[in-house]
């Protein structure tokens, strides 16, 4: 099912994020990426070529789409990674009569309005080119350099935390939230109905560029090319001083309890809720030869994320891991963001897992998530569970998309992962 899904949302572009006639039938940066390194996940457990097809196209695609001029109604900037994609079908966005999204003089919307798809792009190259064993494929890996030194200036320019905000003076319409989670609904204080003010760094985008920081740092500082030497050593002393910025302005560990900020605001403000993207730090690590994991996060307190991820408000035995904690006063099972269940996201979380050690849990968050997928039979977008499964549905009766590509890359990846006994799966 899987497997079949990703074929029927290969195009000559890369992966569509859903199914043709869906929602997002088209490209988007962030999705692509996922799906790619859910592939390269899946790849080093059951080699199997077509996944590194499927890479290669979905990184030369998103490498000829990077930013190159400073556009403020696309969002576009040099090294940044493109959100959306569309050459047509558009006018939904493109036509609208108030706040349109900005269409390029050459008739094709491309939204650069994400902050994650740059470090996630950066980790996908890295992450391929520890697989690239055959001439071809170094050959490959050469060939992105010139994208991955321009995606890497763009992480470089944010003196601390990567955030996002939408420029006050921008004519046209985007996304007000640029990491996965994107909706309104999901940027809130648990304990006020303000708005944060932007900018707004979320927690799992500093993991995605500390990762891509230590990657490139250790794989530069290999390169014949002294520029690069010396550009290694600049990555790697960044990459520290983030991950000691982050634990201390994430990690808000008391004397009774252990718990993440989901997010900073503008005004250096945490925002507190319980959600499932902290657990991100753990699957977006690094791994030096020979070396365990390393995360964003300090080791003192991967055992305490853990135990707070499989707290009974977050993960759901029968189903997998809610976006938000069902204590949070804006938990909705039935929201977009709010406490419904994405597979992809619940596959990073048992890589994350398993990533530190910790396999039977993995198995156990696995094992939840291939009860979802086998309930819906297809690799579906999100949905909700409140005493048993439901389909997600949004106010304006629009649904879930039933085949969405980082679910299917997701349910490859846990299928290789989870041994068969007695030829049952689920057991």
């Amino acid at each position: 099912m899987g497997l079949q899904a990703i074929r029927d949302l290969e195009t000559p572009d890369g992966l569509l994020a859903s199914g043709r006639n869906e929602a997002y039938g088209c490209i988007f940066g962030r999705d692509s990426l996922i799906s790619a390194l859910e592939l390269l996940r899946a790849y080093e457990r059951e080699p199997n070529e077509y996944y590194l097809h499927i890479v290669e196209k979905v990184l030369r695609s998103l490498s000829n789409l990077q930013g190159r001029y400073l556009n403020l109604e696309s969002g576009e900037e040099p090294g940044k990674i493109v959100h959306e994609y569309r050459p047509e079908r558009h006018e939904h966005l493109t036509q609208l009569a108030e706040d349109p999204w900005f269409l390029y003089p050459e008739g094709v919307m491309r939204n650069y309005d994400t902050v994650d798809a740059t470090p996630l792009f950066l980790m996908t190259v890295a992450a391929y080119a520890r697989l690239a064993f055959t001439d071809e494929q170094k050959r490959f890996v050469t060939s992105m350099l010139p994208s991955v030194r321009a995606a890497l200036r763009w992480v470089m320019k944010f003196d601390s935390f990567l955030t996002y905000s939408f420029h006050p003076d921008r004519k046209h319409g985007g996304l007000r939230v640029q990491s996965w989670m994107d909706s309104t609904e999901s940027v809130f204080y648990e304990d006020s109905d303000e708005r944060p003010p932007y900018p707004i760094a979320p927690v799992e985008v500093q993991a995605y560029a500390w990762s891509a920081l230590k990657s490139w740092a250790d794989i530069l500082a290999h390169d014949p090319n002294e520029e690069d030497r010396t550009f290694a050593c600049e990555l790697e002393t960044r990459a520290g001083e983030l991950k000691r910025d982050f634990n201390r302005a994430y990690v808000l560990q008391s004397s009774r309890s252990f718990a993440m900020a989901f997010a900073i605001d503008g005004n250096g403000k945490a925002l507190t809720s319980a959600r499932s993207s902290m657990g991100h730090v753990l699957w977006a690590s690094y791994v030096a030869e020979g070396r365990p994991h390393e995360s964003i996060l300090a080791s003192e307190y991967v055992t305490a994320l853990r135990n707070r991820l499989l707290k009974p408000d977050l993960f759901v035995a029968q189903a997998g891991i809610r976006t938000l904690s069902s204590k949070s006063r804006h938990y909705n099972p039935v929201s977009y963001h709010n406490g419904s269940i994405w597979p992809h996201d619940t596959a990073l979380l048992a890589d994350g897992l398993e990533n530190f050690g910790y396999t039977e849990d993995a198995a156990r968050v696995r094992r939840a998530l291939l009860r979802a997928y086998a309930h819906f039979n297809t690799p579906i977008e999100l949905f909700a569970w409140d005493r048993g499964f439901k389909e997600y549905s949004h106010p304006n009766g629009s649904g879930a998309c039933k085949v969405q590509a980082w679910s299917a890359a997701g349910l490859l990846s846990v299928t290789s992962s989870i041994p068969v006994q007695g030829g049952e799966l689920l057991s």
